[in-house]
């Protein structure tokens, strides 16, 4: 059975940041053979009254190609920590303590990821009061971490047994990667949302890379190709910037 090709963490001009409609985005991801994506605006200048337009708006763009599923991201105080957020059908408000939404989310039913834990050094600001709320890490965010998983993101999975969660960060085409989440697919008639909600709540997903899981059964990294190629990309780019 060929499990679903679901792209997480991605940003549309609903996004103050975002450069692509949802339609376009549908259409784009699509014809890469991606089943949904699964949308993460920002909560900075987002407001309850237009979440259920947002809402309206991803089943719109939803093709039967590529389903949509409307998410937020949400940010603490200081903007350090991200949360991706799907399954929760209302806005939370902006720039909330972690733990309010971790706990808001749970109490909505829905479910909640820790995004790029290596921008702004996050992972050395995560709670462990959140453990237990969180329903997975980001180990790979292609716009933070490149074209590699993030060892600080690695580091954390192992501490506490989360699923990992490989997500485009989706702005720009340059973020499109071959990396994404194999979900089985749901029973015929199920409504994609909450399908793919409840398979992140059971820890039925896995994160995959150029069409294999990134981390073996003992948690291990398949391949050590994607580290060594980042680290020469990063240098490469370095080098660039002080010669120009």
């Amino acid at each position: 059975m060929r499990r679903m090709r679901v792209v997480i963490h991605a940003h549309s001009l609903w996004s103050y940041d975002g450069r692509y409609s949802l339609d376009r985005i549908a259409r784009i991801y699509g014809r890469l053979g991606a089943d949904a994506v699964m949308m993460t605006e920002h909560d900075t200048g987002f407001a309850p009254e237009r979440f259920a337009a947002y809402r309206a708006a991803c089943a719109a763009a939803s093709t039967p190609r590529c389903h949509l599923v409307p998410g937020i991201e949400y940010s603490s105080p200081d903007n350090d920590i991200h949360i991706l957020t799907w399954g929760v059908g209302r806005f939370l408000g902006e720039h909330r303590p972690v733990l309010d939404t971790l706990r808001d989310v749970q109490a909505a039913g829905g479910v909640a990821v820790l995004a790029h834990p290596a921008r702004r050094r996050a992972w050395a600001k995560v709670d462990p009061a959140w453990f237990g709320l969180l329903h997975g890490i980001e180990l790979w965010n292609r716009k933070a971490d490149g074209i590699a998983h993030g060892p600080e993101a690695l580091a954390l999975i192992r501490q506490t047994g989360l699923p990992a969660f490989a997500g485009h960060d989706f702005h720009r085409l340059r973020q499109i990667w071959p990396i994404w989440q194999g979900v089985d697919p749901p029973p015929p008639g199920a409504d994609p949302e909450a399908a793919l909600v409840a398979a992140i709540a059971g820890g039925r997903s896995t994160a995959m890379a150029f069409g294999r899981p990134v981390l073996d059964p003992d948690g291990a990294p398949r391949s050590l190709h994607h580290a060594r190629a980042e680290r020469l990309r990063r240098g490469l780019r370095d080098l660039i910037r002080r010669k120009g």
